[in-house]
């Protein structure tokens, strides 16, 4: 009777006999110890305990990856639990965007990475993040019909895209179907830009003047921060675009590009108001003289040049004030 062959005794996970190289032998005692500890034997080290990584095995590896991998897990999910949370669609999809991109990395680090829930979490990562790209170009750089019209009328010379969306993101635009106060007398005034219509400057009974579409209404008490020397009136079928004046200057305070071109776009409204003459002395230094206290005179001569108003008009104006 011819002898049955037996089997070959597999060697032991450890030694040099069982192949590979030594990390393989390494990994592969470190799973039998494992297995033995829990009360079970592993029945194929060539299917279940050789490593099949993305990354290079030496990287998958090192013993700083191993330790970190736990934890960049879970803040993984800790971000996609916060992305949950938000109310913010850009932040959610930053969010969500971080969040897969730390599952994709930890599955690329793992011995035996899954195909399938790494390609998932890769995809996830791809579309949140093309989307959060999407909603940020909106939200900062796309304009409506309406805005593309007040940018290339008011601000296209002196703002940018990005600062004008950050700007109209403060105000509201209004429409006066009635005549009503746009700037009080004795209090602080907001900002108003006129878009539509136009809107009348009462000093007093003998001292009136108008702001035509285009012009700023309360631009000297925005910047000078004290109450208002005349009352502004909106016409009946005006548009206008009001900034309140508290949290306009809270933004400013963090946006300097975004200050620098307001001040500007004021300096030449007040420049503009100069050239036509529209002021009597007297009603000028009411309406002025808040910027004497304040003690802001260099941004208002340095808009003089685009403003196309003479150096001499501009110094007697600041004279003025100061008187």
């Amino acid at each position: 009777v011819a002898a049955v062959p037996r089997r070959p005794a597999m060697a032991p996970p450890g030694s040099a006999a069982a192949g590979g190289t030594a990390v393989t032998r390494k990994i592969r005692a470190q799973y039998h110890w494992r297995c033995r500890a829990v009360g079970s034997s592993p029945k194929s080290y060539g299917a279940v305990l050789e490593p099949d990584p993305v990354l290079p095995l030496s990287l998958v590896v090192d013993d700083r990856i191993r330790q970190a991998l736990p934890w960049f897990g879970k803040a993984s999910y800790v971000a996609l639990l916060s992305g949950f949370m938000m109310t913010d669609i850009l932040l959610l999809r930053c969010l969500l965007a971080a969040g897969y991109a730390g599952l994709t990395g930890y599955h690329l680090f793992q011995l035996r990475p899954m195909r399938i829930p790494l390609v998932g979490s890769l995809l996830f990562c791809l579309v949140n993040t093309g989307m959060a790209c999407l909603v940020f170009h909106e939200r900062y750089f796309l304009l409506s019909s309406d805005e593309e019209l007040i940018f290339a009328e008011h601000f296209e010379s002196t703002m940018s895209v990005r600062d004008f969306k950050t700007l109209m993101a403060l105000g509201e635009i209004v429409h006066a179907h009635d005549p009503h106060a746009l700037v009080k007398k004795g209090e602080v005034a907001d900002l108003v830009l006129i878009l539509e219509g136009n809107a009348e400057v009462r000093f007093d009974r003998a001292h009136t003047a108008n702001i035509e579409r285009g012009g700023l209404a309360g631009e000297i008490g925005f910047i000078a921060g004290s109450p208002a020397s005349a009352a502004v009136m909106a016409t009946s079928g005006s548009r206008y675009i009001v900034w309140p004046r508290d949290g306009l200057q809270k933004v400013l305070a963090k946006e300097p590009t975004l200050k620098k071109s307001l001040e500007l776009i004021i300096g030449r409204e007040l420049m503009r108001k100069l050239a036509r003459n529209t002021w009597v002395d007297e009603a000028l230094r009411k309406e002025l003289s808040p910027l004497q206290r304040a003690r802001r005179f260099g941004w208002f001569q340095r808009a003089t040049d685009t403003a196309g108003v003479s150096r001499s008009r501009s110094f007697s104006c600041v004279a003025l004030i100061g008187e």
